[in-house]
């Protein structure tokens, strides 16, 4: 599995690789691996090196605190 993010590392780094031919990508990878790569499939690629892409984003809203709500009632009183 370090070869396929060492060489994945290596093409985020160099832009050239971009457009490498097969043999510069895949001289050092299992052929399964280097056809996932390839082929773009993340998929498969998550099954293979047993890793899942889950992004979850949240938000928590901060608590106003009493100087605020102090000053919201204020300001409507005005």
């Amino acid at each position: 599995m370090s070869t396929v993010i060492s060489l994945l590392e290596k093409m985020g780094q160099d832009a050239s690789l971009r457009y490498a031919d097969k043999k510069t990508v895949t001289e050092q990878l299992d052929p399964a691996l280097a056809a996932a790569i390839l082929a773009g499939d993340q998929r498969q690629l998550e099954a293979m090196l047993g890793a899942k892409n889950k992004i979850v984003c949240m938000i928590y809203a901060a608590e106003e605190d009493e100087e605020q709500d102090n000053l919201t009632v204020l300001a409507k009183a005005v």
